[in-house]
């Protein structure tokens, strides 16, 4: 008889459950340790995205269909309203169509309920669960991982999964990566009933104060209130507490949001401190790997918690189920996922600095940025969340336009390719495409630049590598890159015609990764204009978008070639730090990629 795989599960989280059920489900021993005596007691409301939909569908079982039926699916035609603290209304936008496909809608539900829905499908499934222990420790012992328990027992599997949430001890032990980092402000969440929103959904925002406000079937309402406050001080308050100090800070405020909050019970109200962390540098030690927040932290501005949580878990059942050894599936499993996570981090990290408005003018410029473009500005802006790397002593040898720079030979070293979108020899594009390669190198990154005058390619058709030796090389590297950075001039507020016809050729990339897929993709626009080069940066991040480029591209407006820093009494201009800090994120997200590529697969993806 072949003995079934075993598998301990740290934490019994939505993402620990998840992969519970969907582990035990497809034949494996299963044991979830959980801190808390009861899983799932209570907990305010939550969101779950079409691509958290599809995740929790691909589970299996009924968790898709019960979800829709526990919590309040977003109408095609739903609508979120944009207001200020008086309520005057900003904007308004879609919520229900914006990115929704054929069986997987939008869905609002209480925490409570997912967790019910989870731990039964678990169950169900033969899935184990020791409430009131936790994991305090692990040691790989060759073919099996040794899991020590706070009751003084160990349990031994063939792999552990640590979805032991914020402050997770296996995390501590794998990174060693310090305690989480407060972002500034406070979520107070509660629930309550009451027909003032017409069932629509409502964001209103004020001074150092946003509210968020959801329908969750019938009359039932959902709110979040976000408050800039130093760490600790909410939370402290309590439930009763907080709902004081909030009425208190909601003087003024349109009538029918303090009576909401006003109506709410205060033992239905939780209050958090909002954390979250960079990006880690790996996920997986041997047969232990990371998910959920023990994995990436976000924080709540882009409602992806919950929903990446279920995506984590589905890829991880999906690797270990499809390959024996152990830890190479949980090697892929963690390849797969490093690059998606990290983008949703910054993005949310983003929005969260976006919607602050602690005082009158930060607040006055929120505000009109609403109104002009609605509340969703993390796509238009920079994700720049993470400061470049110290960098290394020395000068680097700096890059010959058209060949490769090599900044390093060790296993991971992203490779980035840099295009530039202009025709003239020696333009500002050339030579902006070349500032931002030796900022590659100097990150430890390798880099190619392409300028303008190498992409002179002619139209596009299929199959022209086969006989073009310039479209060859372009594909070759672009096939082997792990980022991408587009620099185009902006040429009347579009994109050079140029740079367009060349990355047409994705087209001809093939494989298991086709286009460019998988790629973290930096966006450049060189011009004197403001207007057009931010028509520029869209018309880029679309391109890259089309392209299967991940995340989504972080981008620069530059009107010259910065100076090098490391010129004695060169100071670093606000230019040259945006360009700094959009080329340390694609080495590291490139780096991410790099460090999860199997080694066999050489120069060609």
């Amino acid at each position: 008889m072949t003995r079934r795989r075993s598998v301990v599960v740290a934490g019994g989280g939505i993402g620990g459950l998840a992969a519970a059920a969907g582990l035990a489900a497809r034949g494996f021993d299963v044991t979830v340790v959980e801190r808390a005596g009861r899983i799932g007691a209570g907990g305010p409301g939550l969101v779950l995205h079409p691509d958290g939909m599809r995740a929790a569908d691909a589970l299996g079982g009924r968790v898709g269909a019960r979800i829709r039926k526990a919590g309040h699916v977003t109408a095609s035609d739903g609508v979120r309203v944009l207001m200020d603290s008086r309520g005057t209304v900003l904007a308004e936008g879609p919520v229900g169509a914006a990115d929704r496909r054929p069986g997987a809608p939008r869905v609002l539900l209480l925490r409570s309920a997912l967790h019910r829905i989870l731990l039964d499908e678990a169950l169900a499934a033969g899935a184990v669960v020791r409430p009131d222990t936790s994991v305090e420790g692990y040691a790989g012992r060759g073919e099996s991982v040794s899991v020590h328990l706070s009751d003084d027992t160990t349990l031994g599997c063939g792999a552990l999964v640590a979805a032991d949430g914020i402050r997770s001890v296996v995390r501590r032990r794998m990174l060693d990566d310090g305690p989480p980092r407060y972002r500034g402000y406070t979520s107070v969440r509660g629930r309550a009933r009451g027909p003032a929103f017409g069932g629509r959904e409502h964001v209103v925002s004020g001074r150092g104060v946003r509210l968020a406000i959801v329908p969750a079937g019938g009359d039932a309402l959902h709110w979040t209130a976000e408050i800039t406050s130093p760490p600790g001080v909410w939370p402290a308050l309590g439930g009763p507490g907080a709902r004081r100090a909030l009425l208190t800070a909601l003087d003024g405020w349109y009538a029918p949001v303090t009576e909401l909050v006003r109506g709410t019970d205060p033992g239905d109200i939780a209050v958090t401190d909002v954390h979250d962390r960079d990006p880690a540098p790996r996920w997986v030690d041997g047969r232990v790997a990371l998910l959920g927040d023990a994995a990436r932290l976000v924080v709540p501005t882009l409602g992806q918690g919950a929903g990446v949580a279920l995506e984590d878990a589905v890829a991880l059942v999906d690797a270990v189920v499809s390959c024996a050894d152990i830890p190479a599936a949980l090697a892929a499993y963690a390849h797969g996922r490093m690059e998606r996570t990290a983008a949703v981090v910054l993005r949310s990290r983003r929005q969260g600095a976006l919607d602050r408005g602690a005082d009158p003018a930060v607040e006055e410029r929120r505000d009109a940025r609403t109104g002009a473009a609605g509340r969703r500005n993390a796509d238009r802006a920079d994700v720049v969340g993470r400061e470049p790397r110290p960098r290394r002593p020395g000068r680097p040898r700096p890059p010959a336009a058209g060949h490769t720079t090599e900044g390093g030979k060790a296993m991971g070293t992203p490779h980035i390719v840099l295009v530039s979108g202009s025709l003239r020899a020696g333009s500002t594009s050339d030579r902006v495409a070349d500032w931002c390669a030796r900022r590659c190198v100097e990150h430890g990154a390798t880099a190619r630049v392409f300028t303008g005058a190498e992409i002179d390619f002619p139209a596009y058709r299929p199959g022209l590598e086969e006989t073009h030796e310039g479209v060859a090389d372009f594909l070759g590297e672009l096939r082997r890159a792990d980022g991408v950075v587009l620099v185009s001039p902006t040429y009347h507020a579009t994109v050079s015609g140029l740079l367009k016809n060349a990355l047409d050729f994705a087209n001809d990339i093939g494989g298991p990764l086709p286009y460019l897929d998988g790629r973290a993709i930096g966006t450049v626009a060189v011009g004197t204009s403001s207007q057009g080069a931010a028509s520029t940066l869209a018309t880029l991040r679309t391109i890259g978008h089309a392209l299967r480029g991940w995340p989504t591209p972080v981008g620069a407006a530059v009107s010259r070639v910065p100076a090098q820093p490391s010129e004695p009494g060169t100071e670093v201009s606000p230019e040259a730090e945006r360009l700094m800090r959009m080329v340390s994120q694609v080495v590291w997200l490139g780096g991410v990629r790099a460090a999860g590529r199997p080694a066999a697969l050489g120069a060609v993806a």
